[in-house]
């Protein structure tokens, strides 16, 4: 019965020791201290460091005053080592894998907007002049 048992608690006790494949994305932006928002959700300001759990489609917005919003979407591809067949072995392995993606957002200046008062009145001197005289 021992024989039969010791195995059992030898692959039991090896699982604790499994690896763990970590993935994070670092935002950084030109000029850097921009707000950043990945699907939607705030990140922060730039340079951040976030995890991530899908391979796939992030959409990246950055924000920053007195520069143009700027928008990104970028795909995310797995490493080989994490396709479907090799992660399996990959994640047996006892040591942590990291994997960090990096996406970089340049803000061009804003276009100096004038003040809507002198826009929205056009200035015209026919209206003056058919003005009969008081």
């Amino acid at each position: 019965m021992f024989r039969r048992v010791l195995p059992i608690i030898a692959l039991a006790s090896l699982l604790p020791l499994t690896g763990c494949i970590r993935s994070k994305v670092i935002v950084t932006s030109d000029p850097p201290g921009a707000v950043v928002h990945m699907n939607g959700r705030n990140l922060g300001t730039t340079p951040v460091t976030r995890p991530f759990t899908f391979y796939w489609f992030y959409d990246f917005e950055a924000q920053k005053e007195g520069f143009e919003s700027r928008t990104l979407r970028k795909r995310f591809s797995p490493p080989f080592y994490l396709m479907p067949g090799p992660d399996f072995f990959m994640e047996l392995i006892p040591i942590n894998i990291h994997d960090t993606k990096r996406v970089h957002l340049v803000l061009e200046p804003a276009e100096p907007r004038p003040d809507p008062l002198f826009v929205d009145r056009p200035v015209t001197t026919t209206a003056f002049a058919e003005r009969p005289p008081q």
